[in-house]
């Protein structure tokens, strides 16, 4: 059961969208619990966090891709690339690294340098990436910097 895709159409009243560039799928399960939301916050709140030589930072809130967001957030972070973000989704949690994993979400990165939406798994440290119909679609952010060993060694 994955992602649930939508018809997001720019006029302001019901319509049915023909053009497949406007379809953008829900950034979240249509089904996901109340507690989804706790937890994505608990992530933010906790600030930068570092697993594996990388250095990441949760934003929760849903937006279109900015290639210029988290350089806005800090010269040094970048969007992650999908190995990247393979290698923190299983520290998507809400507390310490042993924490409740997050529930699945999509999350924008990149792969070969282009902007992808990626559906992130915390709980297996799944990262699938989804078909992207537009930039303009939604999706939680991400900012990673590589960590550098103390006295830069």
């Amino acid at each position: 059961m994955g992602i649930v895709y939508v018809e997001c159409c720019e006029r302001k009243y019901c319509c049915c969208c023909d053009d497949k560039r406007d379809k953008c799928p829900n950034p979240v399960r249509w089904n996901e619990g109340a507690e989804c939301e706790g937890l994505r916050q608990a992530l933010a709140n906790r600030g930068e966090v570092t697993v594996n030589g990388l250095t990441f930072r949760f934003f929760n809130q849903t937006m279109k891709y900015s290639a210029a967001f988290c350089s806005g957030y800090d010269s040094d972070f970048r969007t992650p690339t999908v190995t990247e973000l393979q290698t923190i989704a299983t520290s998507l949690t809400s507390a310490a690294v042993v924490g409740t994993p997050l529930c699945p979400m999509l999350v924008w990165a990149t792969s070969m340098g282009n902007p992808v939406l990626a559906e992130v798994f915390p709980s297996t440290g799944l990262v699938q990436v989804v078909k992207t119909p537009s930039l303009r679609c939604k999706a939680y952010r991400i900012c990673v910097t590589t960590t550098l060993p103390p006295n830069g060694l």
